[in-house]
């Protein structure tokens, strides 16, 4: 059974989640900015961690300026805010697509706060060869939104994925709303290049779904791991298989923290 708490931080409230008992691990949504993204996924790890999760600023419970574009250090700061709030850490960090961008950004201006780093499938493709051809597409995606809409611009983007069928959708998506991902979120999260020689501070690896083929966030999270370098491993289903098979996710995920190397301070 999950527990809510909000940690007040720089004019927001950040409501969260914490359950289970063990070493911190902290999720990082991204997408609608809901962690009950990660419900089923926290709900098979609370017998090995400590799990924290929260609703990004401005998104669903948590306060802030909702017309505000996003900032990413602001957004790494709230990370690190929640895991000082725990006051057991530092966490491990785990953040998925957008999620992973922000879990980056937490590690690398944060890095007292992170044991270690889990990043599945980053939307980082400015690091790619063919990233210019990527810029066009998120920027037809915006276009798309401004002109005819979320919907349209969400079917546009979800193109790009690679092994998503019926039944991909997590917990928290079934409304559909992406009116702010969109509208503020969107352009930030795909421009970010992450800082790599501070990544090297923390232990981490990256990780992509076995079914995630040669999709962007596939190619990106094989790129940082051979900037850094670290560890690419693999993970059960695709983009959201931490949602569809919650239960393999998490032993998965267990096992990969498990054989982090330990900060050296």
């Amino acid at each position: 059974m999950s527990k809510s708490f909000t940690v007040h931080t720089e004019g927001a409230d950040i409501a969260c989640d914490v359950e289970g008992q063990g070493p911190l691990l902290l999720l990082v949504v991204g997408g609608n900015g809901d962690s009950g993204r990660f419900a089923r996924l926290s709900a098979q790890l609370a017998d090995r961690y400590t799990v924290v999760r929260y609703d990004r600023r401005a998104n669903f419970r948590s306060t802030g300026d909702v017309h505000a574009e996003l900032n990413m250090a602001q957004q790494g700061r709230d990370g690190a805010a929640v895991i000082a709030a725990m006051q057991g850490g530092p966490a491990y960090v785990f953040g998925n697509s957008a999620g992973a961008n922000i879990a980056l950004q937490i590690a690398q201006d944060h890095p007292q706060w992170v044991r270690g780093l889990v990043d599945h499938e980053p939307p980082i493709t400015d690091i790619l060869k063919d990233g210019p051809q990527w810029r066009q597409f998120f920027d037809q995606v915006s276009h798309t939104f401004e002109t005819e809409g979320g919907a349209a611009a969400m079917k546009l983007f979800a193109s790009s994925f690679v092994g998503l069928g019926d039944g991909a959708a997590a917990p928290a998506d079934q409304d559909g709303n992406f009116y702010r991902f969109l509208k503020y979120e969107f352009n930030v999260i795909n421009h970010f290049v992450p800082d790599v020689a501070a990544l090297r501070q923390v232990p981490m690896v990256t990780a992509v779904g076995r079914a995630s083929g040669n999709a962007f966030y596939a190619q990106t999270a094989h790129e940082l791991a051979r900037q850094v370098p670290c560890p690419c491993v693999e993970m059960v289903g695709h983009h959201m298989g931490y949602a569809v098979d919650a239960a393999t996710f998490a032993d998965e995920l267990h096992q990969i923290l498990c054989a982090l190397p330990a900060r050296l301070a």
